[in-house]
């Protein structure tokens, strides 16, 4: 390999050991690692901003705007609230319609929100009815990563895939959506096994402000009304013509008029640390790609015979490195080597796309690293005094990423 190349691959090294580490925050290290490559002229400025996927930034920006106001609006709280009531006081209930409320909702909004969201109003019935909410949390967490995978929107990974494999809203929904549907069903089933229940303290109340505050019922319908037009933009936009991240902004746009005097601080709703994240790993992946690395690595998999268990050696390979490192990096430097693999080979089509974004998603569920939601799920755990190890939450999520990672096989075989 020549310089650039290992300078290159040198970097992503050094991206994967600092992410694991975790002593500092994220995006300051891709932005870093992105600044260092730049400057050490192994991509040129102008390479570096055009690897941007400026379509994905804006997406994720626009959706953590509109996703803001709905949860000022209140829908998250109501949601909360219905969950409470319908359980009637029986931990297994609440489980079950918190199961099913967290993988609808993070298929259309970013599960890194959803779980910020629904989580403390879970803590919060687990307490009141004496029972530990770890184990609940578990469960929210793998249900959001599991339905998060069945559409564009639902998990960053499947943003970054959509976009590079070209995959409208609808056809990403129609090869991911049903997969995640069926692995969430055939779960449920296990769930009382791999779920203990186990005694906590009661409470008479905790003081939650987010549980208390009143629904403004009118903007929420507003909003809601928004959203559904939103999502119809994805949908149809092949046909409309019109990128994701442009729906999503306008979306945002709407929601900020709706929010009236709420929306005058609206650049406080973004999360400028997810959003340098992408931006430093694009650059990242642009370095690998201009250096010829990618090439040299597409290569390398184009084996002869391999062809037709490469989609399953992907979706492996994929799993088993979401579950011991954050899953985004791993499938941004992933897409180009796919895109390149795809262009040489007319054999290869969106089953290899299709065996990433399910990879990513399924072994993301086996560690308390493998992807951003479980990483919040556990801070929110911690905050409240209950502790979340990575011992304790691997003894769960492995058992369930080995289960779901079988059905992913079974689905891959029969689908392709």
């Amino acid at each position: 390999m020549s310089g650039p190349q290992w300078v290159a691959l040198i970097a992503i090294v050094v991206l994967y050991v600092l992410l694991l580490g975790d002593w500092f925050h994220r995006a300051w290290v891709a932005l870093g690692l992105a600044l260092a490559l730049v400057l050490s002229q192994t991509v040129s400025p102008a390479t570096a901003f055009h690897s941007i996927d400026w379509n994905t930034i804006f997406l994720l920006a626009g959706m953590m705007i509109f996703v803001a106001y709905l949860g000022d609006a209140g829908l998250f709280v109501l949601l909360g609230r219905w969950a409470k009531s319908y359980a009637r006081g029986k931990p297994w209930r609440l489980l079950g319609v918190f199961y099913v409320i967290t993988a609808v909702v993070s298929a259309f909004l970013d599960n890194v929100t959803t779980i910020l969201l629904l989580s403390p109003i879970l803590i919060q019935a687990a307490e009141e009815m004496g029972v530990d909410p770890v184990p609940l949390l578990m469960v929210e967490v793998v249900a959001s990563n599991i339905g998060g995978m069945g559409t564009l929107i639902g998990d960053p990974p499947n943003i970054l895939i959509g976009t590079a494999a070209n995959l409208s809203f609808t056809e990403f929904t129609t090869f991911l959506g049903p997969a995640a549907v069926g692995i969430l069903v055939l779960l449920a089933l296990l769930l009382p096994r791999y779920v203990k229940m186990a005694p906590a303290a009661p409470i008479q109340s905790r003081d939650d402000a987010d549980d208390a505050r009143p629904i403004a019922r009118r903007r929420l319908l507003a909003l809601l009304g928004v959203l559904v037009l939103m999502l119809a933009g994805f949908v149809l936009q092949r046909q409309l013509g019109v990128p994701v991240g442009y729906i999503a902004l306008f979306g945002a746009l709407v929601a900020t008029v709706i929010a009236g005097s709420l929306g005058r601080h609206w650049w406080r709703r973004v999360d400028y640390g997810t959003l340098g994240f992408f931006i430093g790993v694009f650059v990242l992946v642009g370095a690998l790609e201009s250096s010829g690395l990618i090439h040299y690595v597409a290569g390398w998999l184009l084996i002869p015979g391999l062809g037709p268990w490469l989609p399953f050696l992907l979706f492996l390979g994929s799993a088993i490195f979401s579950a011991l490192l954050d899953n985004v990096p791993l499938v941004a430097a992933l897409i180009p080597v796919l895109a390149h693999m795809v262009a040489q080979d007319p054999h290869f089509g969106v089953e290899l796309w299709v065996a990433v974004a399910m990879g990513a998603a399924l072994g993301g569920n086996a560690t308390v690293i493998g992807a951003s939601a479980n990483v919040v799920a556990q801070g929110l755990a911690l905050e409240r005094g209950y502790p979340l190890s990575f011992a304790r939450y691997a003894r769960f999520g492995l058992k369930t990423a080995g289960f779901t990672a079988l059905l992913g096989l079974a689905y891959l075989a029969i689908r392709f």
